[in-house]
């Protein structure tokens, strides 16, 4: 069968697919600029990773900022986990419930979560700092490791479960000796995906910082607003970086998890 080109279709693909790439391309040249103006290329130069690293503000906020995105993702992953499990039990109206949660946190834009929880806090009279940011990143963060959760959950089944029962094992044990090996992968798809999501996060930072505690997408987007120096250039590149290694590391996890379910679809044919 002869192929139909569309010429017009393949140009818009390409200029979309520059417009996303090219500005993280640029940052990364950017940071490797000697010229402070950015103006031109004025030579091969480190010097911007050093000032980073002897910046003792952007160190301060990249650690907030990393106890954080690692406190987040535990307590994410805490969430989603007793939602996945409790949800294969619960009954059909409860289940539609709770789908309608998780969804309103995916749909919701992000700054309406952020506005409520900050409004929340003041009437609760609640002092703004790292642990209203870690709360409102797993409210919005946690609906994402559910989904993937979920899915694991119903395509498991639970007839390893019901042997070790019937074996004699407690619920406990179960649970750390069958249930948890089965949701491994999907755990580490979630973590880093929830992970690099906090890492980056900028609104929800803002709003419930209150002026005591920075993340270091914070400090970026204050520092962007008079002019963008080297020094962001370089911080940018390295969160992208982060951002990179996390999401191959969950492609990659993914990958393992779908060769080891074919693996044991060809051990039980055999």
């Amino acid at each position: 069968m002869k192929r139909i080109k569309h010429p017009v279709s393949g140009m818009m693909t390409g200029l979309v697919l520059a417009f996303m790439f090219l500005p993280v391309v640029m940052v990364f040249v950017n940071a490797f600029n000697a010229d402070q103006e950015l103006v031109r290329w004025g030579g091969f130069t480190t010097q911007w990773f050093s000032n980073v690293l002897n910046d003792s503000r952007m160190r301060e906020d990249f650690k907030a900022s990393l106890t954080i995105a690692l406190i987040t993702t535990i307590l994410s992953l805490a969430l989603a986990v007793s939602a996945a499990l409790w949800f294969r039990q619960a009954s059909p109206g409860r289940r539609s419930l709770f789908d309608l949660t998780t969804i309103m946190r995916l749909v919701l834009p992000e700054v309406v979560i952020a506005v409520g929880l900050f409004v929340l806090f003041l009437r609760l009279g609640v002092t703004l700092g790292t642990w209203t940011i870690i709360i409102g990143h797993t409210v919005f963060l946690s609906a994402y490791a559910t989904v993937v959760l979920q899915a694991r959950v119903a395509s498991m089944g639970n007839t390893l479960e019901a042997a070790a029962y019937d074996l004699g094992a407690t619920p406990f044990r179960t649970f750390v000796r069958v249930t948890l090996p089965q949701l491994a992968p999907a755990i580490a798809v979630a973590g880093l995906l929830v992970f690099s999501f906090s890492l980056d996060d900028v609104i929800t930072s803002q709003f419930l910082g209150g002026g005591q505690v920075e993340t270091l997408p914070v400090l970026l987007l204050g520092l962007i607003r008079h002019h963008v120096t080297p020094e962001v250039n370089a911080v940018g590149s390295v969160l992208i970086l982060l951002t990179l290694i996390t999401f191959f590391a969950a492609i990659a996890v993914a990958g393992l998890r779908n060769v080891g379910g074919l693996n044991q679809a060809d051990g039980k044919e055999l």
